[in-house]
C-alpha cells in the first residue's frame, strides 16, 4: 500500500495554504467545509478568496512564504504556480513534521488529496496515488452514480440509535447481525428515502424486537 488513507478531524485546527490562485481556492473551500481555521499566504488572491477574507473566514498574509507561517499548523498545502516555492514549502513543513500536500508534485508531498464524494456523514475518498487524477474523477463519477438511495439518512439514523442499541444488548455478534439487517431491510430503507417518519419508527421497532431482542 503506497499511502495510508485516513480521515482527519480538522475542526478548530489551524491549516495553511500557500498560494492564492484557483487551485488554492478549491483547496480552501474543502478545508473550510471541514471546519479548519485557515491561514493563507500569497501576494494576491482570487476574487473568491478575497471575499472569504473579507467575511473573516480566512486569515490572509499578503507576503511571500517563510517558515514562520507554519507555526501551530496541523496541515499545509503548497498551491502556488511556482514549483520552486512549492518545494520550499514542502521542505519547511517536513522539517517541522507537518503533513504537506504539493498540488503539482505528489512526489514532494507527504500526503495527497483524493477525489471526494461528500454525503456527510458518509464520505468516500478515491485516489490513484497521484498517478492519474483524471481517472480518479472517472471513478468518483462511477461510484457516485451507484450509491444507494437513502444512504445518508440511513447512516444518520444509525448514529442516533447506537447508544440505544448498545444499552439494549451487550452481545457483539447479535448487534452486528442487527446492523446488517438494519441496512438491508428494504421497508426501512424505502421509508427513509421517502421521508415517512412514522413508518421509519415502526420499522426500527420491528427490527429491534425481531433482529436484536428475540431469541
Amino acid at each position: 500500500m503506497d499511502y495510508f488513507p485516513i480521515f482527519c478531524n480538522l475542526k478548530g485546527k489551524r491549516c495553511l495554504i500557500v498560494g492564492g490562485g484557483q487551485v488554492a481556492t478549491h483547496k480552501a473551500k474543502g478545508l473550510l467545509a471541514a471546519g479548519a481555521v485557515l491561514h493563507l499566504v500569497a501576494p494576491t488572491l482570487t476574487p473568491e478568496l478575497a471575499s472569504l477574507h473579507a467575511s473573516g473566514d480566512i486569515e490572509w498574509f499578503p507576503v511571500m512564504f517563510s517558515p514562520q507561517y507554519l507555526q501551530s499548523c496541523w496541515l499545509v498545502i503548497a498551491a502556488t504556480s511556482d514549483p520552486q516555492v512549492n518545494r520550499q514549502v514542502a521542505a519547511a513543513a517536513s522539517a517541522e513534521r507537518i503533513f504537506c500536500n504539493v498540488t503539482d508534485d505528489p512526489s514532494a508531498a507527504t500526503f495527497i488529496s483524493p477525489a471526494i464524494i461528500d454525503h456527510s456523514p458518509v464520505i468516500i475518498a478515491l485516489s490513484c496515488g497521484g498517478n492519474a487524477p483524471v481517472y480518479s474523477k472517472i471513478l468518483k463519477a462511477h461510484v457516485a452514480a451507484h450509491l444507494p438511495p437513502g444512504m445518508r439518512e440511513s447512516v444518520r439514523l444509525a448514529g442516533t440509535l447506537r447508544e440505544q442499541i448498545n444499552s439494549a444488548c451487550g452481545d457483539r455478534e447479535r448487534k452486528r447481525a442487527f446492523w446488517a439487517a438494519f441496512f438491508r431491510h428494504a421497508p426501512l430503507q424505502q421509508a427513509l428515502a421517502q421521508e415517512h417518519e412514522q413508518e421509519v419508527r415502526q420499522q426500527v421497532e420491528w427490527l429491534i424486537q425481531h433482529r436484536l431482542l428475540s431469541e
